[in-house]
């Protein structure tokens, strides 16, 4: 991927549909490709397209929207570390409860 400042950046993606779309290219609505999910993939793409990270174009005709798949990690993130924090000051706080000087 390039970035705006002409450097190359790497995206990196989990999941089986994000890797067919990128290693063909299929990141625009112009470059959009044929697919049909496997079986075991159709639940992850219905939550991929839910999320407008994959975008219907035609029959079948799909592309992945990489800026609303970083958008959608970065959320994830966001909500990761706050649920860590929390944790963590849950896991003090019951400590110090059992600390006596």
């Amino acid at each position: 991927m390039i970035a705006r400042d002409g450097s190359r950046v790497g995206v990196r993606v989990r999941g089986r549909t994000a890797e067919i779309f990128l290693a063909r290219h299929a990141i625009t609505p112009g470059d959009a490709i044929e697919h049909v999910p496997a079986p075991r993939d159709r639940r992850a793409f219905a939550q991929l397209q839910a999320k407008g990270i994959v975008r219907k174009v035609g029959a079948n005709r799909y592309w992945y929207n990489v800026p609303a798949a970083l958008a959608d990690a970065e959320a994830l993130s966001r909500r990761m570390v706050l649920t860590s924090l929390v944790l963590a000051l849950s896991v003090a706080g019951i400590a110090m409860l059992f600390y006596r000087s």
